[in-house]
């Protein structure tokens, strides 16, 4: 592997670890990280393919990862929720209103309960009855 090649490759590692840096966390979701699954995804591919030497395998494989990098940050930094807003109807119907906004305030109430219980030291009587595995 080239000099340039090896930086190129670099490059695009660094990049992709700096978009899975910024990944968001699913509080409800405490043990399905994402942020964890994509940074294995990411190490195990390139260290997959650290043995490559044909230049067309090469050239297809850094495409091909160039285009997963870019849909990784539109993901990463909402570009479709910007560039695609939603308009009011969609957050108001007009059979129920406040719909939505109860929906986002329960799921928001939900996530906070499961971070306080994460935080939380068990009971005496979860601990004894193995309720906190």
């Amino acid at each position: 592997m080239s000099a340039s090649t090896r930086s190129e490759v670099l490059s695009l590692y660094r990049s992709f670890l700096r978009v899975i840096e910024r990944w968001p966390t699913d509080y409800l979701r405490p043990n399905t990280d994402m942020r964890h699954v994509l940074h294995l995804r990411v190490v195990e591919g390139f260290r997959q393919n650290l043995v490559i030497k044909d230049a067309d395998v090469y050239n297809s494989l850094i495409l091909e990862a160039n285009i997963e990098l870019d849909a990784l940050r539109k993901l990463a930094y909402n570009e479709y929720k910007e560039k695609y807003p939603l308009s009011d109807r969609i957050y108001r119907p007009a059979a129920n209103p406040k719909y939505y906004y109860g929906l986002v305030a329960a799921i928001d109430k939900a996530a906070k309960q499961k971070q306080e219980e994460k935080s939380k030291p068990p009971s005496f009587w979860k601990r004894l009855w193995g309720g906190n595995r």
